[in-house]
């Protein structure tokens, strides 16, 4: 008798390991879009100061999981693949960077909206698309706007298109593409900015 009552209860036993088994996920991977570091510029404020914002990005990438694209109508949401910072906090910021290093300024700004104050340059982005399919590319589409000193009326409207390979078909090559296209996008800004100067 004591080996029939032991049989259900070894059965619930089992079954509550299993399930805790399969509830346990293993943590996420996290990932950060990198520019490459400015030489140092302390000291004397020196360089063109730019505002870099507000920057608009596409409702489904507001969100920590990297997307990738499946198919041209299908998108991924990776679970086990996130962005350590929201995407509207690390593309500006990135941005700034590459534009101080491009620039030569530590006067280079993230900018939440259009300011009033005194800045040489103000550059807005809205990101149509900023995605990628893994082992293949990264595709990045922004129409970005150009403001001087002061200005109400752009100097500059420009759509920038950014095809680029990645180097492998794991989520730090399509991370290390999407740096490098946010890095291309830059390189216009800066030659816009130089340009008229």
């Amino acid at each position: 008798m004591g080996e029939t009552k032991r049989s259900p209860l070894l059965i619930l036993l089992a079954a509550l390991v299993a399930m805790t088994a399969c509830a346990t996920s293993p943590s996420p991977d996290f990932y950060v879009l990198h520019a490459p570091a400015a030489e140092s510029l302390v000291g004397v404020e020196r360089g063109v100061s730019v505002g870099v914002g507000p920057i608009e990005l596409p409702a489904h990438l507001n969100r920590s999981q990297i997307v990738t694209r499946a198919t041209p109508y299908r998108l991924d949401l990776s679970e086990s693949h996130q962005w350590a910072e929201p995407l509207k906090e690390s593309v500006p910021r990135v941005i700034a960077v590459n534009l101080s290093r491009m620039l030569e300024s530590n006067r280079v700004f993230v900018v939440p909206r259009r300011q009033t104050m005194s800045l040489d340059f103000q550059v807005s982005v809205d990101v149509a698309r900023f995605d990628g399919m893994l082992g293949e590319e990264v595709m990045l589409d922004a129409r970005w706007t150009l403001y001087g000193q002061n200005s109400r009326e752009p100097l500059l409207n420009r759509i920038t298109l950014v095809t680029e390979r990645t180097d492998g078909g794991d989520y730090d090559a399509l991370v290390a593409a999407s740096s490098r296209a946010l890095e291309l996008l830059s390189v216009e800004i800066a030659e816009a900015i130089k340009a008229r100067r």
